[in-house]
């Protein structure tokens, strides 16, 4: 009941994110077969999507679970995805400055690859980090508030190389 009454009282939404990602690979050995790949004509397009939901407790303060999905397409000469996805939970907190909301996040994940001509490889299970920004225009519509954001996620993928991921993003309640 104690929940029911947070969330009735402050707020419960499911979001999504959809927007583009900067992903610096730290494995040397994976930055030259990414190169490489790179070098026979693929062009690289990167696409990022969270579903999650957010849970306020009061106006300032609430905590966020979400899926967080990125593809990294090299493709035109043959295709080769890089598939990213995990799991994260963390806090949010509004400044009190309009919508503006900074927040920090648990994560949990791992990296597929899958490249042409040769065998699906996985990278091990990682725990990192994720920071972001973001500002909510709030009441843009009465039930209808999108954000606008940024984020930077720290992803150890075994073998003392961590993944650094910068996306950009458009969030909003479904």
């Amino acid at each position: 009941m104690c929940v029911v009454a947070v969330t009735a009282e402050s707020g419960f939404d499911f979001t999504w994110a959809f927007g583009s990602s900067g992903i610096i690979y730290g494995d040397p050995d994976f930055v030259t077969q990414f190169d490489t790949i790179k070098a026979r004509g693929n062009k690289d397009i990167v696409l990022s999507g969270e579903a999650g939901i957010r849970m306020m407790f009061t106006d300032y303060i609430g905590v966020t679970v979400n899926a967080i999905l990125n593809f990294d397409m090299l493709m035109f000469e043959d295709f080769n995805l890089f598939f990213d996805y995990g799991i994260a939970s963390g806090v949010r907190v509004f400044t009190g400055l309009g919508g503006l909301n900074l927040g920090i996040e648990y994560v949990t994940g791992r990296r597929t690859d899958f490249v042409h001509d040769a065998v699906t490889t996985s990278s091990s299970w990682g725990n990192g980090f994720r920071f972001m920004i973001e500002y909510e225009f709030k009441n843009l519509i009465k039930t209808f508030s999108p954000s606008l954001g940024v984020a930077w996620r720290r992803m150890p993928r075994g073998n003392n190389a961590a993944d650094n991921i910068i996306t950009f993003y458009i969030r909003a309640p479904f």
